[in-house]
Formats: C-alpha cells, sequence, structure tokens
C-alpha cells in the first residue's frame, strides 16, 4: 500500500513549480480556527449508565507556517447486574459503577508549508487507552503532505511519513511480554478526504496506515468517517464511526478490531 501512495504523489505532482516565495504587500492574513464538540447519555431507574464524549481541535495558520492540535476523551461507567437476573437489586445498586470505558488523546503538530499544496510536518502526541491495553503511549512524526484535489466541493490529501512510537502497557496484564514496554518505528501512509453535498452536509474520511519496519506482521490500521451537519454559522451535528485494526494486539486477550460511534454536538468558537 505504502509504494503505492508513493506513486500516487510522483504523478500528482504539477508539471510546473509552484512559486513559494511571497512578497510582504501579497502575504496572507493569519488564519486562526478553534474547535470543541461534545456528546453523553446518561441513565437512571431500572438501567443506570453514562457515557461521555468530548474533544477539540485548533490551529493558527500564518505566511508558510501552520500549528494545529487536536485532543478528546471518551469515559463511561455502568451498574452491573451481578447475578444476571435482569433486574438492578438495591445490593447491586449499592456497589460502585463499573467503569465500560477510558480513552484520552492528544496531539500537536506543525507544518511548513513549501508551496500551496506539498509541506513538511513534525508531529508529537500522547494517547491513555485502558480497553485497549495502552497505559500511556507517546509517538513522534516526520513526514511530507500533498493536496491532491483542492476545489470548492472536495479536498484530497496525501502523506507519507515516519512514526517512533514508546508503548507502556497495563501493569495488570497477564502476558509477560506485553509488561514490558517497547519502542516501534512505523512507516506512515494516510489519505485524508473532505466533500461538501451542499453548504449544510458534508463527509470526513481519513485513513492511516502504520507499518513496523522491523515487524512487517505489525500492521495498524485507523479509519475515521464523519457527516457533519450544519445547524448554524457556529453550530453543527456531528455524526462519527472510529475504527482501529490492530493485527498484533497488546495481549491475546485484546480484540483486533475496535469501534466507537458517536452523534458529537459541534461548536465553532473560532
Amino acid at each position: 500500500m505504502i509504494p503505492l501512495l508513493l506513486a500516487t504523489l510522483v504523478f500528482a505532482q504539477d508539471t510546473v513549480f509552484e512559486e513559494t516565495e511571497k512578497g510582504a504587500e501579497t502575504a496572507e492574513a493569519p488564519e486562526a480556527h478553534l474547535g470543541a464538540e461534545l456528546g453523553g447519555q446518561y441513565t437512571s431507574g431500572n438501567t443506570e449508565f453514562y457515557l461521555l464524549s468530548a474533544g477539540m481541535n485548533g490551529s493558527y495558520k500564518w505566511k508558510r507556517n501552520k500549528l494545529g492540535t487536536v485532543a478528546g476523551v471518551n469515559i463511561g461507567s455502568s451498574r452491573v447486574d451481578g447475578d444476571g437476573d435482569g433486574l438492578l437489586s438495591e445490593a447491586e445498586r449499592d456497589v460502585k459503577m463499573v467503569q465500560t470505558a477510558r480513552k484520552a488523546f492528544l496531539d500537536a503538530r506543525y507544518d511548513r508549508y513549501l508551496s500551496d499544496k506539498d509541506s513538511l510536518y513534525a508531529l508529537a502526541g500522547a494517547l491513555h487507552d485502558y480497553y485497549n491495553g495502552f497505559a500511556l503511549r507517546t509517538h513522534e512524526q516526520l513526514g511530507y503532505s500533498r493536496t491532491l484535489i483542492s476545489t470548492e466541493p472536495t479536498k484530497l490529501l496525501a502523506e507519507l511519513g515516519i512514526d517512533w512510537a514508546q508503548e507502556k502497557y497495563r501493569d495488570d496484564l497477564a502476558t509477560p511480554a506485553a509488561q514490558n514496554p517497547r519502542q516501534i518505528i512505523a512507516a506512515r501512509a494516510m489519505i485524508g478526504l473532505t466533500h461538501a453535498f451542499n453548504e449544510n452536509v458534508g463527509l470526513e474520511e481519513t485513513l492511516e496506515v502504520y507499518e513496523n519496519l522491523q515487524d512487517p506482521e505489525d500492521l495498524r490500521i485507523l479509519n475515521n468517517a464523519a457527516i457533519v451537519a450544519k445547524l448554524s454559522d457556529k453550530f453543527s451535528l456531528r455524526f462519527s464511526n472510529a475504527l482501529t485494526f490492530d493485527n498484533q494486539p497488546v495481549s491475546v486477550d485484546f480484540r483486533k478490531l475496535d469501534q466507537t460511534t458517536s452523534v458529537t454536538f459541534v461548536a465553532s468558537i473560532l
């Protein structure tokens, strides 16, 4: 897959080199963006559980530079029917809720634009994903980004890079090998698509592939798809699905495929 994407980038290059330097009199004004999203559910009575999903993203672009950040959290707990009789007894209600979801992440990125369509980027991030076995996973990236299509309704982006990850796993995992922190150097390929069906409804799709350069069978695929429905100039609804496939999970006790489907309320602050 990675050689195929590389070939795509080569053939998509402009036949004429675009001038990258701009005079001070023609420089574009800085652009700032900040957005936040929130979704959740709470139930009490015959069943008791809550789920909270929140996120934010922001960017600041000036001249040929861009800084961006994205963060998110997903937590949830429920009251357990311990005896399986389909009812919550008073004794079961007195027991503390059992956590069923706990995930948080933060990424920060810098882009240096070589032209209107090309940039070099550096990224650093951290992830805590308890129910996938990660106490803490930090990573750093260097890579190249290329805009393949840029029209009014459609934008298509491709990226190639190197990812260096440091993984620390949960202390309570039964597999001894999984308890040892490890470092992974992986090749990264990404395709990102945004398309506006009309002025109120749009599609967002991102597909990432990570392949361990020391162990080619260690393959991770991340897919994030969303339909965004605009409610006003500042607010919208986001229907999203995040899929993660890990061919070599932290432990044999974890499944290779993990999905999260959510509906969140999005506010555009800037």
